[in-house]
């Protein structure tokens, strides 16, 4: 499998995740750790990593990143091997360190509202 870039944010400024998860990380190269979104892209039929997450919507489960790019949540949180596969490869090209799943503080928020 390899990893690849994706379309542009102006080509493609939405996105639908299923079987997602938010990690939280710390990049080598930055001074606090981030959250990203970790899912599954079934209108590609591929795995996603995000950029940092920079804001939550709960009410109606949707995500935007620092690219700018709006995501869906599509479901209920879960796993999709294609997704974790990009994920291990993410974290090491990024030399991420100290994960950490805080994909619960995202639902459950949301289940409480």
């Amino acid at each position: 499998m390899t990893i690849f870039s994706i379309a542009p944010v102006s080509e493609r400024p939405e996105e639908t995740l299923v079987d997602w998860s938010v990690r939280e990380v710390l990049i080598n190269s930055e001074t606090e750790k981030t959250h990203h979104l970790v899912g599954y892209i079934p209108f590609d039929c591929y795995g996603r990593v995000t950029s940092k997450i920079q804001a939550f919507d709960r009410s109606r489960m949707l995500v935007k990143t620092k690219s700018g790019r709006i995501y869906y949540l599509h479901g209920a949180p879960g796993s999709h091997p294609d997704a974790e596969y990009v994920w291990r490869r993410w974290t090491a090209i990024n030399d991420a360190q100290d994960e950490i799943d805080v994909t619960n503080h995202y639902w459950h928020s949301n289940q409480n509202t």
